[in-house]
């Protein structure tokens, strides 16, 4: 049998050791790393120990360990000096080509920094557990009728016993969700958010407890422990052990703990802590929901391991990967697999539902860090197109130093040197620029103030001038290679041997890459606020104007439509289990009445006048009648796809119809015509419309102009309602708003760096403007003597520019459209088809800016007096 080879450390990093670590310590030093890794590889895994390794490598560049230079000429340091006094005096020389570097490279890298900090911040996530690598959540795929549905981050109640049961070295804790809402606590009325756990909540997870004992404080029902700043909030400096926390709707829980509030970036936030023992009695008592302890019933329940073993680790997987599928019976109808996820990668992470805390997914990092790193290229390539362009006049420098004896690496340090001065000067301004923009950045992502705070630290700090130097290398290695390899005689030939790379190609080629992304970023701001106007205006099959949606919080309906009713600005007030058409939707199942098939439809509850409050018409039947439903749920009605997907010939066909709905006999009285009750990313599917008295929401039709006044009115009358909890109330519209906003995120986002990819382009070609004007005076002097007209001078100067200009839409614009119209727009079933209207004022807005900025020179330079140009001739 063969024998497994052993891992392999990272041998550039071992390399690297070896070039830079002090002779008497290397040996230690190397032994140590190697034993270590030997460890990590058998413990986490090879790619982990690779990366400690890596780690640990870079902790030892400290001045005790750094081998000194004693092989190096004493003369080093001063070179070094002197490269950078030169390349200070080349900047300064060159002042204006200096700025348009500078301010760039500082719009630019102010992108770089915010995803930096953005991903530094999220990165700290769940870090502060002192077990973090060795505990897991458990997620489920779920699968219905043989189809997957997404993972969640839920499992049934059951599996934590049995697998605590088959692996008796691992710790279990279970956790659950909705625990909290209005507090009564010392007098005081506040609103608290909390989640459920068992006894060994504090086992493995690191949570301190300031007051009680944390084995005992969850173990028994009606349990709580508070935060800190709930504890202050609500008792100040009394000990608020043994005190009372009356919940609306659970009861009175006893305070048996403080804990130290979460660290922002922990993906479990809470106030409150209520013992997991206590849903049982709860659902007993019909307060909640029944706890449901199957295994079929994923949707509660959270399951937290602590695996101390690599061994154990094994053991889990292979019990969830083999033993759980026995205990599903019909597999055909429901089954579900199980998998670990580290407790360090759930934010960020994959898109898992019912995640609990926090949630950032990997897709928009990507697309972040994809966007700034086209922002910073942008840049680069100014500075790469100026410097080619500069050939000529830097050739002659070049040529000297190499007859004096500079070599190659020597020309490639002063270069790679100035573009490094350069970047970091570019960083100084970037910062400012991050500083401004980061607050408008958090605003602009969903929940972002929840999960980053982008302040600076040392350690972020450290990270933005490894950035900038990076940036630096970057934008310094193409004039650094390109000067390293001339020869002293053709940089002295008045740079004969150079026309190919300043005149022209390369720098057009920068250009129009620069203006291509610009033109994109362009059409995608405009075909967004296309489809954002769309949305807000699109017919959803119901009425929506003067329409507010009031949130019931558990109320009588019959009292809240009595004391609404009372104002004469209120034309109607009806009821629904939730608001149509904003994401939200109900499944339930139902039997179909011909082959007895049981499918999943959607579902939603309304009072008698809803549907022609909302103006939703009948095609076929009559709508509900008062009290039909009252006592016993007889009668429900459909949709017009509700009437195909079951077969039915017709609307008339299907009204008097019985199907099962939630183990019931009912009658179908009445078919709706189809109309947008979920989202316009879905399809409209097959929606049963029951009248069964489970609202969440009213649905106040207001007959008055003055909003505002109306506004004051009807809080007034929620305060004779409940004066406790606030009026929580939105124009139908305004929720329409916020659910699409993010369509007006992406418009901010889109302009944000369409701003600075136009600024950035323009200011690079106003460069080359200037530069190639400057170079052409002579020849504009001549042809301006020989009678040469100024627009035509101004035109033979811009149409190699403009050319490019129009090659770059003519690439970009195809580009923009397919990532529209086939991946982004085709997610959504009702969209925007994309006409010429929005390419043309994408396409006339990018001409005006590059137009402009070009002739801003092109013009100037053609006024110019040619005895001024040529007397020096």
């Amino acid at each position: 049998m063969m024998k497994r080879q052993r891992p392999q450390s990272p041998k550039w990093f071992s390399r690297w050791l070896t070039w830079f670590c002090r002779t008497e310590l290397l040996e230690e030093l190397q032994g140590d790393l190697e034993e270590s890794f030997d460890r990590n590889c058998h413990q986490y895994g090879t790619r982990r120990a690779r990366w400690i390794f890596r780690m640990e490598v870079l902790k030892l560049l400290r001045p005790s360990v750094i081998r000194r230079p004693g092989g190096k000429p004493i003369w080093m340091g001063a070179l070094l000096a002197n490269y950078a006094v030169i390349s200070l005096r080349n900047l300064k020389r060159q002042s204006l080509f200096s700025f348009i570097n500078v301010f760039s490279l500082s719009i630019a890298m102010s992108s770089g920094l915010l995803v930096i900090g953005m991903i530094t911040d999220l990165l700290k996530f769940d870090e502060f557990h002192e077990h973090k690598h060795d505990i897991y959540r458990v997620i489920s795929y779920p699968t219905y009728h043989l189809r997957e549905q997404k993972p969640q981050a839920t499992s049934p109640y059951q599996l934590a016993d049995e697998l605590q049961r088959d692996i008796g070295s691992i710790q279990v804790s279970r956790l659950g969700k909705r625990f909290g809402g209005e507090a009564l606590v010392n007098g005081k009325k506040i609103q608290a958010k909390g989640i459920y756990a068992d006894e060994h909540f504090f086992d493995f997870l690191t949570f301190h407890l300031t007051q009680g004992d944390p084995h005992t404080a969850l173990k028994n029902p009606f349990q709580v422990v508070i935060s800190e700043s709930f504890a202050t909030k609500t008792f100040q400096k009394q000990n608020p052990i043994g005190q009372v926390v009356q919940l609306e709707h659970l009861g009175d829980f006893i305070i048996s703990g403080v804990v130290k509030d979460p660290p922002q970036f922990s993906h479990l936030q809470f106030e409150m802590i209520g013992s997991l023992s206590t849903t049982s009695l709860l659902a007993n008592q019909g307060l909640i929901h029944p706890t449901h302890e199957a295994w079929e019933n994923l949707d509660r329940y959270y399951t937290y391991l602590y695996v101390p073993d690599g061994r154990d680790k094994s053991a889990v997987i292979h019990w969830l990967e083999n033993e759980t599928s026995a205990f599903y019976q019909k597999p055909d109808q429901f089954t579900a697999s199980f998998e670990l996820q580290p407790i360090h990668q759930i934010v960020p992470g994959p898109n898992i539902s019912d995640s609990i805390g926090p949630k950032m997914i990997y897709l928009p990092m990507i697309i972040l860090s994809i966007i700034a790193a086209v922002i910073l290229l942008t840049a680069i390539f100014n500075y790469t197109n100026l410097s080619m362009a500069r050939a000529l006049r830097r050739a002659r420098e070049v040529g000297i130093r190499k007859l004096n004896g500079a070599n190659k690496a020597a020309i490639m340090l002063q270069f790679t040197l100035e573009a490094m001065l350069l970047s970091l000067l570019s960083l100084g301004a970037g910062i400012l620029i991050f500083m401004g923009l980061r607050d408008q950045f958090i605003s602009v992502l969903p929940r972002a103030e929840e999960m980053v705070q982008l302040a600076l630290s040392i350690e972020l700090l450290l990270y933005f001038v490894a950035f900038a130097v990076i940036t630096g290398l970057m934008a310094g290695l193409g004039p650094a290679l390109f000067f390293a390899r001339l020869t002293s005689l053709n940089a002295l030939k008045s740079g004969h041997g150079i026309k190919s790379l300043s005149g022209i190609r390369l720098r057009k080629v920068l250009i129009g890459v620069q203006f291509t992304f610009s033109i994109i970023f362009v059409m995608a701001v405009v075909i967004t606020g296309s489809q954002y106007s769309y949305v807000m205006n699109l017919d959803m099959g119901f009425a929506r104007n003067n329409t507010l949606n009031i949130s019931l919080q558990d109320h009588d309906p019959k009292l809240v439509k009595t004391e609404l009713e009372k104002l004469p600005e209120v034309s109607s007030v009806t009821f629904t289990s939730y608001t149509p058409g904003i994401g939200i939707w109900h499944s339930i199942q139902v039997i179909h009445p011909g082959n007895q098939d049981t499918v999943w439809t959607h579902q939603i509850s309304v009072g008698n006048e809803y549907l022609h409050q909302m103006k939703i018409p009948l095609v076929a039947g009559r709508k509900f009648q008062v009290g039909e439903n009252d006592h016993l749920e007889s009668s429900v009605l459909v949709n017009e796809t509700f009437v195909r997907s079951f077969g039915f010939s017709n609307p008339s066909e299907a009204v008097g119809s019985r199907i099962e709905v939630a183990g019931k006999s009912v009658a179908i009285i009445g078919v709706t015509r189809d109309f947008i009750y979920a989202n316009l990313e879905e399809h409209i599917k097959s929606l049963v419309i029951r009248n069964q008295g489970k609202f969440q929401v009213a649905s106040v039709h207001l007959a008055s102009d003055d909003i505002i006044g109306t506004l004051n009115k009807l809080e007034k009358a929620w305060t004779t309602i409940d004066a406790g909890k606030d009026f929580e109330a939105q124009f139908y519209d305004e929720q329409m708003a916020d659910y699409y906003k993010f369509l007006v995120d992406f418009m901010k986002i889109f302009g944000f760096v369409g701003f600075l990819a136009i600024s950035i382009s323009s200011l690079g070609l106003l460069g080359m403007a200037i530069y190639s004007a400057e170079t052409r005076m002579k020849e504009v002097g001549v042809r301006k003597t020989f009678g040469a007209s100024e627009w035509s001078l101004a035109a033979l100067l811009s149409k190699d520019f403009i050319k490019v200009v129009l090659w770059s839409i003519l690439i970009g614009s195809p580009i923009c459209y397919f990532l529209f119209d086939q991946l982004i727009l085709s997610q959504n079933v009702y969209r925007i088809q994309i006409t010429f209207t929005e390419i043309g004022i994408s396409i006339v807005f990018l001409l005006a800016i590059s137009l402009s900025t070009i002739f801003s020179q092109t013009f100037a330079a053609a006024r110019r007096n040619p005895v001024s140009v040529l007397r020096d001739e």
